[in-house]
């Protein structure tokens, strides 16, 4: 992965961008016909150690200041949420605010629910009508890039600039073109109740890994030690771990791979019958079945874990601490590494920005979607070092740009993964099920 800087550096471009619209120098033109400020950062004690890239300045002019975005949240509702957070931030409605003090020009966003935007999308390039730029996520990929409603964007973003995530680039890239940008990502990490280790004398997940000892092992000997018995039943009480049954996805992304592979031409596979998947299935079968220290899916993990009866569990970035609130200290550590995992390695959430086929304006999204995260690195910058430290908000970022993940907008997705979760907690014979897991996607896939 490119170095991805943590500095006030990304802040500072960011101000320096936004703030200069307001220049009377003249600036040469790309290829594209937009202006480019001529106007330089002033160098600070960070600067040595960004390159060239990493101070990319914004267009100062745009031939075209207008466009068209579909989004996932309404006018009204993001009205609301600004009427109830003065600090609040969102990636569309927030840049669109700052792209029309900065070139004039409308944005104009269609805001449906989630569910819709792919819908939406699909019909607005169906029927020819203009729409600039869209959410690429895990739900519409790989349809929008098989099915033709998005773009090459590396033809308007130099995607080899340090400043977008390499991960994002690969999650959306089908049959050698890439398709989405981006520069955020949502890790997926261990929360544990740091209170109930401390009364059992147990070493943290934290602890393990910072001395580089974090890994299946550990794991499963932190997760024993913590599971008990309190009432003599032969069941235990107390677990070590409990998440969603997805977590085997989870899992495989720590030991350095992803539940689905797209091939070269843009075709669909499982990665069921790789070493790392039998290594992760095996693991999470001992668990759950044998030495038990993992409850089983479909028991509340949250009112568990709330209630002290369970050690650890998952969350996606820094909510982590704070939607276990309870009576316990809560602490957090990045997922353990699998024995084909590099460090950092792990699981969680990627979305980016793509430009449908019919945009009238690509470089101007382009320039929506360079603001739009600079903006959202800036505010994640203060907003997370203010709550959490730096040191936390550098270990969560790094994370972020380790993340192995795969779109699951393909048929049968959520059977195949039912009947894979199924097998691991039940203890199936792991080539049973998932050849038929396998078969299930192949079936949806022809």
């Amino acid at each position: 992965m490119k170095r991805k800087i943590i500095s006030c550096i990304l802040a500072t471009g960011c101000v320096i961008s936004l703030c200069s619209c307001g220049t009377d120098n003249a600036a040469p033109k790309t290829e594209a016909g937009i202006e480019e400020s001529s106007q330089q950062p002033e160098q600070t004690e960070q600067s040595e150690t960004v390159s060239a890239r990493d101070v990319y300045i914004l267009p100062q002019h745009l031939d075209n200041p207008n466009l068209v975005i579909v989004w996932d949240m309404s006018e009204e509702e993001w009205e609301n949420f600004k009427a109830n957070d003065s600090n609040a931030f969102n990636l569309v409605w927030s840049t669109k605010e700052a792209f029309e003090q900065m070139y004039g020009g409308t944005v104009t966003v269609y805001g449906v629910g989630w569910d819709e935007m792919i819908n939406k999308t699909t019909e607005m390039v169906e029927k020819g009508e203009v729409c600039d730029l869209v959410q690429a996520n895990d739900q519409n990929f790989p349809r929008y890039a098989n099915d033709g409603i998005v773009q090459d964007v590396s033809k308007y973003v130099n995607l080899d600039d340090d400043f977008w995530y390499d991960n994002v680039t690969t999650a959306f890239t089908f049959g050698g073109t890439p398709y989405a940008m981006g520069a955020d990502a949502n890790p997926v990490v261990i929360s544990y109740n740091k209170t109930l280790f401390e009364q059992k004398g147990v070493k943290t997940p934290s602890e393990y890994f910072e001395e580089g000892n974090w890994n299946w092992d550990t794991f499963k000997e932190v997760g024993t030690k913590m599971a008990e018995d309190t009432d003599g039943d032969g069941e235990n009480d107390i677990y070590g771990f409990g998440w969603w049954d997805s977590f085997y996805v989870q899992v495989l992304n720590a030991d350095g791979t992803t539940a689905l592979v797209y091939d070269d031409e843009g075709k669909v596979h499982s990665n069921y019958a790789s070493s790392e998947a039998k290594e992760t299935f095996e693991f999470l079968q001992d668990g759950y079945s044998k030495s038990k220290y993992i409850q089983q899916p479909g028991v509340d993990f949250v009112e568990a874990f709330k209630s002290g009866k369970l050690a650890m569990t998952c969350e996606y970035g820094f909510a982590a601490k704070s939607v276990y609130e309870c009576d316990y200290e809560v602490g957090w550590a990045p997922l353990p590494t699998g024995p084909s995992g590099e460090a950092y390695s792990s699981g969680g959430s990627i979305a980016g920005f793509a430009i449908p086929v019919t945009s009238a304006n690509p470089e101007g999204a382009a320039a929506f979607a360079r603001m739009a995260y600079e903006m959202q690195l800036d505010y994640n910058r203060r907003q997370r070092v203010e709550q959490n430290g730096l040191q936390e908000v550098e270990l969560m970022n790094e994370l972020s740009k380790h993340i192995y993940f795969a779109p699951i907008g393909v048929n049968n997705y959520w059977d195949a993964q039912w009947i894979v979760a199924n097998g691991i907690v039940t203890g199936q014979p792991i080539p049973e099920f998932t050849k038929e897991a396998d078969d299930k996607l192949r079936e949806g896939n022809k």
